[in-house]
């Protein structure tokens, strides 16, 4: 039934749900640069809860991490953002670190790789780009510490 629903859905003749909006909770936004920066916050939705985080570059979302836990962390990685990439790290504490590995070291790459010229262009300051990270780092482990709704 699933199978006969996605390919209805793709040939138009089934619509989409319509999704339900995202409720970003305490989000803190950590600037790099003018058109580069960090969303931190935690979220509780029906497929996981926990504390996440997203790289925006020009109003874009370039990577989103979503630290949800055993089965249910992901990310998600511009311009291919419907798909899901789980983490293989199965408790939220490792998921932060692994996400924090992925921002430290990919994430430059992927603004690289962008479709957008102005994206591409954008290279941050190392040092506040580091310093930036180390906030993502505090906020997440603050928040998957201190938040009920997601023990």
């Amino acid at each position: 039934m699933v199978l006969i629903r996605r390919i209805l859905r793709k040939l138009k003749i089934l619509p989409y749900p319509s999704p339900k909006p995202i409720q970003r909770m305490d989000l803190k936004v950590i600037p790099i640069s003018e058109k580069l920066s960090f969303l931190v916050y935690w979220k509780v939705l029906e497929i996981g809860k926990g504390p996440a985080v997203i790289l925006k570059a020009f109003d874009k979302e370039i990577l989103k991490f979503d630290c949800f836990g055993k089965k249910d962390g992901h990310f998600h990685i511009a311009p291919h953002y419907e798909f899901r990439i789980y983490f293989t790290e199965e408790t939220v504490p490792d998921q932060i670190q692994r996400t924090l590995t992925e921002l430290r070291i990919n994430a430059l790459r992927y603004l690289a790789l962008q479709r957008e010229p102005e994206i591409r262009a954008l290279r941050p300051n190392p040092t506040k780009y580091n310093s930036a990270i180390d906030e993502v780092e505090k906020l997440l482990t603050h928040f998957f510490q201190t938040v009920k709704e997601i023990q």
